[in-house]
């Protein structure tokens, strides 16, 4: 524990002293399945450590100095007004449900049930860490220095250190187990039932790794499309080895989340081609041939997991776990009249299916809501696309098997950050190109998207 500590400090100063802290929340996201903090089974992961210290940074700028100066109102950050709508009515849910439906059972704990005027230190706990997450979104789609490359310091690093304990447990090379995910608040699986032993990386559960690897190898691939030289060999490593060490994990996520990723980038591909008719780029098609490659000489292999997994998936008891939970959140959500129990009542496999059960429709239209208006306009950001893969991939593992709305992982916050970031720079470039005190008002995404393709036409004529 002491570890990781001295490491969280040292990043929460460096974060602070080089007034970078969007990196200090990508280095806190490395490792999802460490603590900072432990008092007992309770465990404050390093991700949220290092958030905790940006929420003191915002609060010090706000009294000290009345905000940073230049910094655009959090009113003005896409989604941002969303998420704390979203916060104030899971407050609310939270407050009222046990006077609205007194003696209900909860889906985290089948034998707590809802008491009026009782709040637990699990609802309490979901509730900062959703606060914490939104306060992510803001510091890093106001910090000047956020680029899209911010991802690959959790994916990157995360995935090397996967990597690292695997040559250890089949090449015996040194690794220092217990360092990296050492949270006592979470059950570490190492194997499936029967003994069949599973690769988890530094995650606490393949399911973990799963998601991280479908993020990396979504991010490394379409970020090699757009790169060159050293770099795009680089980003390219980074995806071959997601792909392996995701195959690895044995995890039906990876399968199928992995097979919906493919299937959504072919069909983006043609869409391109056919609808906007752009030409492929010399980098894209190297890529494209690559993944294709690789898929070819894969896809036995493929194919004979993805069927093997799937009906050993279906006739286990992990798989009859899992439909449980998701059928007792959706009981609460009936139950509830579509209002929810609160976060922190309920826990799923999906986090569909938790949201659906904590905080009801009105939850699901704000977060949904939420994540559209980000995602949309940053799809005609230039640059930004493998973000948005790496958010796809997140969003896809958590519906499949990933039920928590704050994850330590950092993917989703960190790439709602930095797509809000780019919109963010693309309306004052369109607004106010000279940088004028007074800019005018804002005008269309789509006037947006159009002089934003002008001034990359214009830069890569200068760079021919």
């Amino acid at each position: 524990m002491t570890i990781l500590m001295l490491t969280t400090v040292a990043v929460v100063a460096y974060g602070i002293l080089s007034r970078r802290y969007e990196r200090a929340l990508a280095l806190g996201a490395v490792t999802p399945a460490g603590a900072a903090i432990a008092v007992g089974t309770e465990a404050l992961p390093t991700f949220y450590a290092v958030a905790l210290g940006g929420l003191g940074l915002l609060v010090w700028q706000w009294f000290a100095r009345g905000g940073r100066p230049g910094a655009p109102p959090l009113s003005a950050i896409p989604g941002v007004s969303l998420l704390l709508a979203l916060l104030g009515w899971a407050i609310v849910v939270v407050l009222l449900a046990p006077l609205a439906f007194p003696g209900m059972t909860t889906v985290t704990d089948p034998v707590a049930r809802l008491v009026p005027g009782s709040i637990s230190t699990s609802n309490i706990a979901q509730l900062l860490y959703l606060g914490l997450s939104i306060t992510i979104v803001v510091i890093v789609a106001r910090s000047t220095t956020t680029a899209p490359t911010l991802l690959a310091i959790p994916l990157g690093i995360g995935i090397a250190l996967s990597l690292w304990r695997y040559l250890s447990l089949r090449a015996g090379v040194p690794f220092p187990d217990g360092v990296f995910d050492n949270s006592p608040g979470l059950v570490y699986i190492e194997q499936a039932a029967g003994g069949v032993p599973r690769f988890r990386g530094i995650h606490s559960e393949p399911s973990g790794l799963a998601v991280t690897a479908m993020a990396a190898a979504a991010y490394g691939f379409s970020f090699a499309a757009h790169v060159r030289g050293w770099r795009r060999v680089g980003f390219l490593a980074l995806g071959v080895v997601a792909v392996f060490l995701g195959i690895e994990s044995t995890s039906t996520t990876f399968l199928v989340g992995g097979a919906m990723l493919v299937a959504f980038a072919g069909a983006f591909l043609l869409w391109r081609l056919v609808r906007l008719h752009l030409v492929v780029t010399r980098g894209a098609a190297v890529v494209a041939l690559a993944v294709v490659a690789l898929v070819i000489v894969l896809l036995p292999s493929l194919l004979g997991q993805f069927t093997a997994e799937v009906d050993a998936k279906l006739d286990s008891a992990s798989f009859t776990e899992r439909s449980s939970s998701d059928a007792r959140s959706f009981e609460a959500f009936i139950g509830s009249w579509g209002v929810g129990i609160g976060l922190g009542s309920v826990r799923a496999s999906s986090l569909f299916f938790t949201l659906l059960g904590a905080v009801g429709v009105v939850g699901i239209i704000l977060f949904v809501t939420a994540v559209l208006s980000v995602i949309l306009p940053a799809l005609r950001l230039s640059g930004h696309s493998p973000v948005v893969w790496a958010l796809l991939a997140a969003l896809l593992g958590k519906a499949i098997a990933s039920p928590d709305l704050s994850g330590p992982s950092g993917v989703l916050w960190l790439s709602l950050g930095i797509l809000a970031h780019g919109i963010l720079v693309a309306r004052r470039d369109a607004t106010d190109p000279g940088g004028a005190e007074h800019p005018p008002p804002r005008r269309s995404l789509e006037a947006i998207a159009r002089a934003t393709r002008r001034r990359l036409r214009r830069e890569a004529d200068a760079k021919l």
